[in-house]
This record gives C-alpha cells, sequence and structure tokens, in this order.
C-alpha cells in the first residue's frame, strides 16, 4: 500500500483528531473573509476565503488518504466501491492514493501561493497580461512539483517551507510598517508556527516523532490565525 511516509503508531487517528480541528478552523476563516468580501467589495478578502477552502480542501483529502491506511474497515469498504475501478486484486490501488495525494499538495501549495500573493503589497495583479502569465506559471509549477512530490515527500514539504518563509517576510515587512501592530504581530507569529510545522514534516524521515511536532505547531498557528482575525473582523 503506497504512503508518503511512516508516522508514529502510537499517533496514528490522533493526527486526523489535529488536522479536523484544523480543518474547521480554515472553513471559519474562510467564511470570515468571505464575509468581509461580501460588505467592503476588497478582492484580498475573496482570495483570502479561497485561499483557505483550498487549505480545506487539502485537508479533507490528506484525512481520507490517512483514514483508509489506518482503518481496515474503511480500507475494505473502500476496496469494495472503488473494486471495479481498481481492477483484479487492487492492482491500481496505488493509483488512487496517488491522486488523493496530488489533489492534497497541489491545493495546499495553491493556497501559500495565494497567501503569498496577497501578503505582497497591493498591485493590479489580474489586469495585466505580464502578471496573468506570472499567475499561469505559478499554476503550471504547483501542478508539477505535486506529481514530483508523489515519488519524493520532502519535495512538497520544502516547497511549502519556502513560500511560508516568503509569507513570513512579507508579514514581517507588514508589522513593521503597521508600527508594531500586536494583531500583525499574531498573523507573523501564527505563519512562523506553521512554517516550523513543514520542516518538521520535511525531516519526519529522520526522526518520526517531528510528525507529531509538525501536527502541534500546525494547530498552534491556525488557533493563532483564527484568534487574531476574529478580532479584525470584529473591528471591521
Amino acid at each position: 500500500m503506497f504512503r508518503l511516509f511512516y508516522t508514529p503508531g502510537w499517533f496514528n487517528g490522533y493526527d486526523l483528531l489535529f488536522e479536523g480541528i484544523v480543518l474547521i478552523i480554515a472553513l471559519l476563516i474562510a467564511a470570515y473573509s468571505w464575509r468581509v468580501y461580501r460588505i467592503n467589495k476588497e478582492n484580498k478578502y475573496a482570495y483570502f476565503s479561497l485561499a483557505f477552502i483550498l487549505v480545506s480542501l487539502s485537508l479533507i483529502f490528506k484525512m481520507f488518504t490517512n483514514g483508509i491506511l489506518y482503518s481496515f474497515p474503511i480500507r475494505e469498504t473502500v476496496a469494495t466501491v472503488l473494486a471495479p475501478a481498481t481492477g483484479a486484486h487492487l492492482r491500481y490501488a496505488d493509483l488512487f492514493y496517488r491522486a488523493g495525494f496530488f489533489i492534497q499538495m497541489a491545493s495546499m501549495l495553491g493556497a501559500w501561493l495565494l497567501i503569498f500573493l496577497i501578503s505582497q503589497k497591493p498591485r493590479d495583479r489580474l489586469n495585466k497580461y505580464f502578471e496573468l502569465s506570472q499567475i499561469g506559471l505559478f499554476v503550471y509549477l504547483v501542478l508539477l512539483i505535486s506529481v514530483v512530490s508523489n515519488f519524493e515527500y520532502v519535495v512538497f514539504y520544502l516547497t511549502s517551507a519556502v513560500l511560508l518563509s516568503l509569507i513570513v517576510l512579507n508579514y514581517y515587512k507588514n508589522y513593521l510598517n503597521t508600527n508594531n501592530n500586536k494583531n500583525a504581530f499574531s498573523v507573523l507569529v501564527a505563519f512562523i508556527f506553521v512554517l516550523f510545522a513543514y520542516l518538521c514534516f520535511a525531516f519526519v524521515s529522520l526522526n518520526s516523532s517531528l510528525y507529531v511536532i509538525g501536527e502541534v505547531l500546525l494547530l498552534l498557528g491556525f488557533l493563532l490565525l483564527l484568534c487574531t482575525y476574529r478580532k479584525v473582523i470584529r473591528k471591521k
């Protein structure tokens, strides 16, 4: 059975709980962002909502694929349902796992890329040919990296870490430009947590316990992001 990497056996299932909470948080942030967009019609909030919908989609596929790996009853049920497509003796089953991982990775990389673009200074991105061609190139690279990462998971996590590093840098600049605003600092710290979470995932082959640390950091980052975002929304 295909899997990206091996996690601590005792943590199997607990990670689904962590990711379930992160999924709820991502959906809440997406909903808050869309509500603000409906009020003031600022495009950045619509893009922010889309970014966290992509995060949610990625988490759904990750929880689904991991749930199949962890649970024998679920695995048997899915195998029965997909039997006509997977062929005799589940010969093509790995293709379905790889498709699930591909969607998971492409959605998450797309989300980080979108947040990176949002975190930059406002620019007329969607009305200039040069900007549109750049976005097209980014989409191609996201899809290509997602395919490659199915064979080398480290590529996905390191690429995510690079994008998150750029997001952290942009939000650090924003923090300095807002006269050390507390909310700006909280957003910065939240993305630092997420960045270190992905660095832990990238090097999980060195020690499987890094996966646990990464899940904890990811949850902390999203919780802090939700708390900060709610404060900002209330002010608006």
